[in-house]
C-alpha cells in the first residue's frame, strides 16, 4: 500500500515537472512574440516620420527622444495661498 501511494506520488511529481517544462516554453514564446510585436510597432512609428535613415540618426542623436524635465510644483506659492485661505 506504501509503495502504491509512492508511486503515485513520483508520478505526480513527473506529470508537474512535464507540466512545468511546457508550460516555460509556452512563456518563451509568448515573450518572444511580444517582443516581436514591439519591434514592429517601434519600425512603424519610425516609418511614419517619413525620415531618411542619416535624418534619424541625426533626430535621435540630437537627443530629440529625451523627455523634457517635468516641471516642478512651485511650493512656495501654494503655501502662500494656503496663509492667504487661513487669514
Amino acid at each position: 500500500m506504501a509503495t502504491n501511494k509512492l508511486d503515485r506520488i513520483e508520478r505526480d511529481i513527473q506529470k508537474t515537472k512535464t507540466k512545468i517544462a511546457e508550460l516555460q516554453k509556452q512563456l518563451r514564446e509568448l515573450e518572444a512574440a511580444k517582443t516581436e510585436q514591439e519591434n514592429l510597432q517601434i519600425v512603424q512609428l519610425v516609418r511614419g516620420l517619413n525620415m531618411t535613415p542619416e535624418e534619424f540618426a541625426a533626430f535621435v542623436r540630437g537627443g530629440a527622444l529625451q523627455a523634457p524635465p517635468a516641471p516642478q510644483p512651485d511650493f512656495e506659492q501654494d503655501e502662500q495661498e494656503d496663509n492667504a485661505d487661513e487669514e
